[in-house]
């Protein structure tokens, strides 16, 4: 015994051996003892068993520089190893197989190791046949174990530790790494190919800096961001804009939200587009699962049940994830902290198991959000104590504890009681490694391309990823006003330009939330960077001062600093908007008022400044009540949380570098009387109660309406064709439509396309967006767009008890098409056209 526990603990055993009960494996067990004794001989005689002696000058794998894929570097030795305690057993410059005993030379000899044939890590088997394997081999103990962020390793089965948390939303979360827009600003750059190229170059640095870090022995134990499984994207709506986590959503409009969710996961998971392999480049996380949108107001989102009813579930809060976890595939999902109509999210197998697996198929994994399954019991009190928790969370469709383990340690437990069934352990651990199998952690290190992407400054921090992340700050800048022409401004008629703000030289403000404390470690661009870039070959001066000595603008003693040098300026710029303090995760804002004194800080400056040019710019996430400053100001442009490239994407639209096209992906409403009460999750006006939100429902008049946005070029739109004009209603209706640029300057157009149904027999959006597309034209260019309706976003939802069995129609009916640069009730230039649906049907039988 003491013999075969020594084989044992150096991997000479075969992988299988716990299963010896058929007679071929004790003839196995023979023939392992036997060797065994040879091999103990071998080594009391002072024969070293791990291959060729000779230590080569250049180790003989590819990018000699570092081990590949599961594998690191032992820092004395210079051997590859999966497990830092096996350092030392093989010669500088060679790999230490999974059974922890053999050598070889070089990575393209790994499909030599012994053991490997016929197990979870034989890589010609197919996935399934891999996981009964290694769901067979594992014990309970280790299954559990498995079922938490920091995943231990499993070293007799030549697994090693990983770490799946990584809040990379919108850059790695590291301090060098790109920071890219936050999601706000993403949505309004209303282009799936930049986010696809987004996504695809956070997925790239996550894998790059993964393979970095694993080389040098890094396993991300108790860190963010050293991984390849991303909490990104976040796959909510912004349904009420005082939500502290406005910023990290595309849209409030389902079709918009679901249309770049899709091309964002496709990046991340696939990268660019032409990008051809069989394995995740990383793994894209749908969060959070479902109807959450609320931080801290009117309760803490731990205690928060979100009252939905079955048509705002499957017209809103559902759309996004179907696209997130059907058609881009996202390799898992995220439940989050609050309760659906008093069942925790977390706990809820009609959502869990039912919607996500019954429903829709999906085989990806569900993690939690940050000890939402120990909630069930300690903040909505759905259980008695974490056994209960832990039951009731597995038993619903939950595989992985997100944050700590207090309630898987309780899994044996509830095992013990008959609360849980093994088999219940079992698919939450293969569905864990199901995913570590398509991200290429168990397969042979040089077949997986994924494995030489580098942490140098070719992939991470790039040239390359700096000007995209400089392009999608460019593509979000949405033009809400500019009178007379104002913008862009001529840098060499100007002598003197005044910037306003306490956000002047505060790059890492524009980089919102779920960014490295202090920001990447090189190329944060403030506003004032950015401004004195494009005014360094000119004689134009710039005059800074902060106006209000913080966000908060609680005092007006910087105002007459300010407005002097706004009186010294031919033009003058003043940032507005908000900051972390204001709006993140856990604070929801009361009121969309700019805070404190900002609106007096532009009265100021607009009485010190009459006839001279005065600019608003604003930075934020949750949209503003503006109106105030609307009527004060010559022109006002949205940055948003522009990234670490912000300072340059605002300079390049002020100064005309680039002509703006982004759209409000979310609408802005005058006053914050006309929102409904903050929890109230039922998106339909009440008479008395809520005048609606969202376009979609809203039935007073919006500050400035979703879709919303000016250019410096003016557009014309003719030859609609809406074809077929009478259609099935599970058919697909084409939209063709003619744009033609009229004005002096190349710009990019947001072709949208929007209809009515004024037949519908049950309530449904009074306007709802079906496609849209960016495109480009130089001036007096025409271009012939391609657009779809789909059925899915023109079905209406019937009434119903069970808000977890939509029943969702295409009823016959007219619909009223409308194309064009905005809304139909906002927008004067659209056209128009009517198509027939000529009967009812189940969506579901599409």
């Amino acid at each position: 015994p003491r013999f075969l526990c020594f084989m044992q603990s150096y991997g000479a055993v075969p992988l299988d051996t716990e299963r010896n009960d058929r007679p071929e494996r004790r003839l196995k067990w023979v023939a392992v003892v036997g060797v065994g004794m040879v091999v103990v001989l071998l080594v009391v005689l002072g024969v070293e068993l791990r291959g060729s002696s000779s230590s080569p000058s250049t180790p003989p794998f590819p990018d000699a520089s570092r081990c590949l894929g599961s594998y690191e570097l032992c820092p004395q030795t210079g051997e590859c190893v999966l497990f830092s305690d096996d350092c030392g057993r093989c010669s500088s410059g060679q790999v230490l197989c999974p059974d922890r005993w053999t050598c070889i030379d070089t990575f393209d000899d790994y499909t030599q190791c012994p053991s490997i044939s016929g197990t979870h890590l034989d890589w010609t088997r197919n996935e399934k046949q891999r996981l009964d394997y290694l769901v067979h081999v594992a014990t309970l103990e280790e299954k559990i174990g498995q079922l938490t962020n920091d995943a231990p390793a499993i070293e007799r089965l030549g697994i090693p530790a990983y770490n799946w948390l990584n809040d990379d939303e919108h850059g790695v979360m590291r301090p060098h790494a790109t920071s890219f827009p936050n999601g706000c600003a993403l949505g309004a750059t209303w282009s799936k190919p930049t986010l696809r190229s987004v996504g695809a170059a956070i997925g790239k640095e996550a894998r790059g800096l993964y393979n970095g870090f694993t080389h040098m022995g890094s396993r991300g134990r108790g860190q963010n961001g050293m991984g390849v499984t991303l909490y990104a994207p976040n796959a909510n709506i912004v349904r009420d804009p005082r939500w502290g986590r406005a910023q990290e959503v595309f849209s409030e409009d389902p079709l918009l939200t679901s249309r770049l969710t899709y091309t964002f996961v496709t990046g991340i998971q696939k990268g660019e587009e032409g990008d051809d392999s069989a394995y995740l480049l990383a793994g894209a996380c749908c969060k959070h699962f479902a109807a959450y949108d609320i931080e801290s107001i009117p309760v803490l989102r731990y205690n928060f049940s979100a009252e939905v009813n079955v048509r705002n579930m499957w017209e809103t809060y559902l759309p996004v994830f179907k696209a997130c976890v059907v058609e881009a595939q996202g390799s898992h999902a995220m439940c989050s902290y609050n309760s659906i109509n008093g069942v925790p999210a977390c706990g809820n197998p009609e959502l869990l198991n039912g919607i996500l697996r019954d429903q829709w198929g999906w085989d990806g994994f569900v993690v939690s959000d940050y000890d939402a399954w120990t909630q069930i019991y300690e903040t909505h009190y759905y259980c008695s104590d974490y056994e209960c928790a832990a039951a009731v969370g597995i038993n619903a469709g939950m595989d992985q504890e997100g944050g700590g383990t207090r309630a898987i340690t309780r899994l044996p437990k509830a095992l013990e009681h008959g609360t849980v069934q093994p088999h219940t352990i079992d698919e939450a651990f293969r569905r864990l490694f199901r995913i570590r199998m398509r991200l290429g952690m168990l397969d042979p290190p040089t077949m997986v391309p994924q494995n030489y992407v580098t942490n140098d400054s070719s992939v991470v921090l790039s040239q390359e990823h700096r000007q995209l992340a400089r392009q999608a700050a460019q593509e979000a800048v949405c033009l809400y006003k500019n009178a007379g022409d104002v913008l862009p401004l001529d840098s060499a008629s100007l002598s003197t330009v005044a910037l306003i703000g306490p956000q002047a030289s505060d790059g890492i403000l524009l980089l919102g939330n779920y960014a490295w404390g202090a920001g990447p470690d090189v190329g944060i661009v403030s506003i004032e960077d950015g401004i004195e870039a494009t005014l360094e070959s000119t004689q134009t001066q710039l005059l800074i001062e902060p106006g209000c000595m913080t966000i908060a603008c609680t005092s007006t003693v910087g105002f007459t600093n300010a407005t002097k040098a706004a009186q010294n300026a031919d033009a003058t710029i003043v940032l507005l908007g908000l900051s972390q303090d204001f709006e993140m995760e856990g604070v929801d804002r009361e009121t969309i008022d700019l805070p404190g004194n900002q609106v007096a800080l532009v009265e100021a400056l607009r009485a010190a400044t009459p006839g001279k040019p005065l600019i608003a710019v604003l930075i934020h996430g949750g949209t503003l009540a503006v109106g105030d400053v609307l009527t004060q100001v010559d022109a006002m442009i949205d940055a948003w949380y522009p990234g670490m490239m912000g300072g340059h994407a605002v300079a390049d639209v002020l100064f005309g570098q680039y002509n703006p096209a982004g759209r409000v992906p979310v609408t802005y409403y005058e006053d914050t009387s006309h929102l409904p009460p903050m929890g109230r999750m039922d998106l339909y006006a009440e008479e008395g109660v809520s005048s609606g939100i969202t376009y979609r429902f809203f039935t007073g008049h919006p500050q400035l309406p979703f879709g919303f946005g000016l250019s410096y070029t003016t557009f014309v739109y003719s030859d609609l064709h809406v074809t077929p004009q009478s259609v099935a209603p599970c058919d697909t209706i084409d939209v063709t439509v003619t744009v033609t640029n009229t004005g002096e300057r190349a710009g990019d157009e947001v072709v949208q396309v929007y209809v009515k149904q004024p037949d519908a027999s049950v309530p449904a959006p009074r306007v709802r967006l079906v496609d849209f597309a960016r495109i480009h034209l130089a001036h007096g260019a025409s271009q012939t767009v391609h657009l779809s309706i789909s059925p899915d976003f023109h079905a209406v939802v019937m009434d119903g008890p069970d808000i977890y069995n939509g029943n969702v129609v295409v009823e016959a009916g007219k619909l009223n098409v409308f194309v064009g640069g905005g809304q139909p009730d906002y927008y004067d230039g659209h056209v128009s056209a009517t198509v027939d649906v000529t009967s009812t049907q189940s969506l579901s039988s599409c």
